[in-house]
C-alpha cells in the first residue's frame, strides 16, 4: 500500500510531537493539574510572574485559548501569566516549585519584594534545604 504525501506528513508531524512530549515530561516531571494538552503559539510567549497581569483560560467547546488582563497593563509592560494559577504559597515554596517544574528562579517583581522572608515552607512552617 502507498501513502500520500500528506499522510506521511501527518505520521511525522506526530511523531515529532510525541517526542517533543517525552522531551519535556523527561526534563520537566509531569504536570499534575493538566487536563488535556495543547500547543498554543501565543501562550508559549508569556513568561511566568508571581503577581501576574494576565490569565489563560481553555475554550473546551471550542479549543481556544483567551488570554485576559487581570489588571491594568502599561503600554511595553511585558505581559506574564501565573504558571501554577491563583498562588497563595510563600516565596521559598513558590521557588522551590518552579525550579523543581520549570527549572527557573523566579525574579519577578512580587518574589524581590519578598526576598527577606525566612526559607520555610508554606505547609507546617517546616525549614527546607
Amino acid at each position: 500500500s502507498t501513502q500520500s504525501t500528506g499522510d506521511l506528513w501527518d505520521t511525522s508531524l506526530q511523531s515529532e510531537i510525541e517526542e517533543l512530549y517525552d522531551t519535556v515530561e523527561e526534563e520537566a516531571g509531569q504536570f499534575t493539574t493538566v487536563e488535556g494538552t495543547g500547543l498554543f503559539h501565543l501562550q508559549s510567549k508569556l513568561n511566568h510572574s508571581c503577581s501576574p497581569n494576565c490569565q489563560i483560560k481553555y475554550e473546551r467547546s471550542n479549543f481556544t485559548l483567551t488570554v485576559r488582563a487581570v489588571r491594568p497593563i502599561a503600554t511595553g509592560e511585558e505581559l506574564c501569566i501565573s504558571y501554577f494559577g491563583e498562588c497563595q504559597m510563600n516565596r521559598h515554596s513558590r521557588q522551590k516549585h518552579l525550579l523543581a517544574n520549570y527549572l527557573f528562579v523566579c525574579g519577578c517583581t512580587r518574589c524581590v519584594e519578598q526576598a527577606g522572608q525566612p526559607d520555610i515552607s508554606s505547609s507546617e512552617g517546616e525549614e527546607e534545604d
